[in-house]
């Protein structure tokens, strides 16, 4: 039987295709391109019992999963849809490093939760009969990879990347072909003509500036988008001035050769765009995923990987998340662009190996002795997961000639609260404990933690918070660590 037959023949509905789910099953639903066909078709099931499912930053509402009767949980990161869930515990939240994910399952099977099925999106098979995972596969060639049953959407409209993102037709269990959402920049003024006005001309710019299948996944929530969180994803916001600032200091800490990996959020997503890497020489990409421009930067030679020590003139990361448009269009079917596990791509050891790494990630608070808060908000309040950025950060602070910096502005709440903090409100969760913290960066100028003692340490990161805090930090400080 040749590829194609065995492709055929495991095509299937989406309803019949979740018939391989039994009661007790851990059901997997991994990060992006979400299979949202599956997990309809997986909460219309009324017949099963004791389901576990565990999703990977939700795309989707995971409501009508939980009103069926499963439970649920969360990895990696939470998310807007996600966050409520979480937040009144109905759905906890599982914290592993990205590099770590599957250390249980692989090497301590019987403290490992069982990985029953995999719910995944995959391109069509190329001419091999090999399906990509499209051009955001994070976890889902590992977690199918490590599945007793994979079932996969088949989307037509995902690009193909090169690296180790295949896995070959008799790896499925269960194919869906779906024809994937379209939507015009006609339908969207037609669906958003009766919303408020000022909202609706924020929508109809946003139209105009990107490709309109973007909105395709969120026509049923037209009309409550956090448009500022989507025009920084998208690239199409203005950066801030306090952006331009922190984005000079960075320029100043990256030397030429390195390679470079940078965080999703604010106010890294404008590291690019602002121009911080136009300049440098011979830069090389080593990233969980990548901010609005990079592509380009490869496209134009500014980042072309000669002086990298692994995977030397190739770009790597996880995913071609946080692209723009034009990226995407550099990016498909480019050969220069490798995408591979995140077990690989973000474990420390591997990273270091780099020499010059430089991590460049965000924060939501940073107290006077280093330690890191890049999580949570009033006292705990999960906001996301820590994604990869231990990993990101140890690789970046353990290579030669690395730097991990963490980029954070100096106020929150229209400037009323300062982001370095004497100490982190109880509850909060530290991201990067202050033994690993490294070069630090706001607005008002860059604070180089390594060597440096407590009492230095609140000096430096007191002298870059907002001044409008400087003398209630000075105070905390003689408090909490001495003159």
């Amino acid at each position: 039987m040749t590829w194609r037959d065995e492709y055929r023949q495991k095509l299937t509905s989406s309803a019949e295709a979740v018939g391989i789910v039994e009661n007790g099953d851990r059901v997997i639903v991994p990060l992006t391109e979400q299979p949202v066909g599956l997990v309809n078709s997986l909460a219309a099931r009324s017949d099963l019992d004791g389901v576990m499912v565990t999703i990977s930053t939700s795309g989707f509402d995971p409501g009508g999963l939980l009103d069926a009767g499963h439970s649920v949980e969360f990895e990696n990161f939470l998310g807007p849809f996600a966050r409520p869930y979480e937040h009144e515990g109905r759905a906890p939240y599982l914290p592993l490093a990205f590099s770590l994910s599957f250390k249980a399952v692989d090497e301590r099977p019987s403290e490992a939760k069982p990985i029953d099925v995999a719910m995944v999106t995959v391109t069509p098979p190329n001419e091999d009969g090999m399906l990509s995972f499209g051009p955001q596969p994070w976890f889902k060639r590992a977690y199918a990879r490590r599945a007793r049953k994979v079932i996969a959407e088949v989307n037509p409209k995902l690009a193909r990347t090169f690296g180790d993102c295949f896995l070959p037709v008799s790896a499925f269990d269960r194919l869906v072909e779906i024809d994937p959402p379209t939507v015009t920049r006609e339908e969207l003024r037609n669906a958003i003509s009766g919303f408020d006005h000022g909202y609706r001309h924020e929508l109809e710019e946003m139209i105009e500036a990107v490709d309109p299948i973007r909105f395709a996944p969120l026509m049923s929530r037209l009309d409550s988008l956090d448009l500022e969180r989507l025009k920084t994803g998208w690239g199409i916001d203005d950066p801030t001035p306090e952006a331009k600032a922190i984005a000079e200091h960075v320029e100043k800490l990256i030397p030429d050769g390195a390679s470079i990996q940078i965080g999703v959020g604010k106010p890294s997503f404008y590291l690019a765009r602002l121009g911080v890497l136009d300049n440098k020489l011979d830069l090389g990409l080593h990233t969980e995923l990548v901010v609005p421009g990079v592509a380009k930067l490869v496209e134009a030679g500014v980042i072309n990987g000669s002086k990298k020590t692994l995977h030397k003139g190739k770009a790597v990361a996880v995913a071609w998340s946080g692209s723009d448009d034009a990226d995407y269009a550099v990016i498909d079917g480019n050969p220069a662009f490798e995408l591979y596990e995140p077990s690989y791509v973000l474990n420390p050891m591997v990273m270091a190996r780099n020499s010059r790494q430089i991590g460049m990630n965000n924060a939501l608070s940073v107290d006077l002795l280093g330690q890191i808060n890049s999580e949570s908000i009033f006292g705990g309040q999960m906001v996301n997961g820590i994604g990869g950025q231990p990993d990101a950060h140890m690789g970046a602070l353990y290579s030669h000639g690395g730097r991990a910096i963490t980029l954070l502005y100096s106020t929150a709440v229209g400037g009323a609260v300062s982001r370095i903090v004497p100490r982190l409100a109880e509850g909060e969760i530290v991201t990067i404990p202050r033994f690993w913290a490294d070069t630090i960066v706001t607005e008002y100028g860059v604070a180089k933690l390594v060597g440096k003692n407590h009492s230095e340490r609140a000096e430096a990161l007191i002298a870059i918070a907002h001044p409008d805090f400087h003398r209630e930090l000075r105070r905390d400080a003689a408090k909490w660590v001495g003159d």
